[in-house]
Formats: structure tokens, C-alpha cells, sequence
């Protein structure tokens, strides 16, 4: 077949160095050993993904037996911080209550309103 191409490349005055090239990326191979490396690979592939797979239901079958009640150490942390701004509120409570036992409620709120008229400037100022 070589022979072939030859005496039809030297008649149709075909250069030598571009029947290579052409007879190289028109080359005709059996795939047979390519056809059986990708088969091999997807099945490994697919073994490979089973075993995951049967590993992950049985992970989550045994989280699921396990008992419910025992609480995670994220949500101890949680638990902890609402106890502790529960009793820093209460403190906090208990600590403005005491301070001034004498005076009502309306006379601070009296008292604010005073002062934040005294500090705000007055409009008509500002305009002039």
C-alpha cells in the first residue's frame, strides 16, 4: 500500500515530507487497546463510586440510630450565651432598680426631654 501512495504521490508531484504528514494524521490503527483502557477506567469508575456511595448510607443509617438527645457542643455554646445574657439582663434590672428607689419613672422622662432641648440648637437660629 505504501508503494501505492508513493507512485501516486511521485505522479501527482506530491512533496515527500507532505505525504508523511498526511499518511501520519490519516494513519488507521486498531483502537481496540484505547476502546478497553476507557472501559476499564468507567468501570473503575463506577466500583469506585458504589463504594462511596454504600459507605455514605451506611454513615448516615448509624447517625440516624444513634440516640437524639445528647446535645452537640454548638448548641451547649448557644445555651450558654442566652444564659448568660439572661442573668446579665436580670443584673442589669436589679442594679437600675436599686440605684434610685425614690424617684418616679415620669421625672426621668421629664428630665431627658429637658435635656435634649438644651442641647439642640434652635431652628431659627440656623436659618439666619
Amino acid at each position: 500500500m505504501d508503494h501505492r501512495a508513493e507512485e501516486a504521490a511521485a505522479s501527482a508531484e506530491v512533496p515527500q515530507e507532505l505525504l508523511e504528514e498526511m499518511l501520519w494524521y490519516f494513519r488507521a490503527e486498531d483502537a481496540a487497546p484505547w476502546n478497553y483502557s476507557i472501559l476499564v477506567l468507567a468501570v473503575l469508575v463506577v466500583g469506585i463510586s458504589m463504594f462511596l456511595l454504600r459507605r455514605s448510607i451506611l454513615a448516615n443509617r448509624n447517625r440516624k440510630k444513634q440516640p437524639q438527645d445528647k446535645e452537640t457542643p454548638g448548641d451547649l455554646q448557644l445555651g450558654d450565651s442566652r444564659m448568660k445574657e439572661n442573668s446579665s439582663q436580670v443584673f442589669l434590672r436589679e442594679t437600675l432598680i436599686s440605684e434610685k428607689p425614690d424617684s418616679a419613672p415620669g421625672e426621668t422622662e421629664l428630665k431627658e426631654k429637658d435635656s435634649s432641648l438644651v442641647f439642640l440648637p434652635d431652628p431659627q437660629e440656623t436659618e439666619s
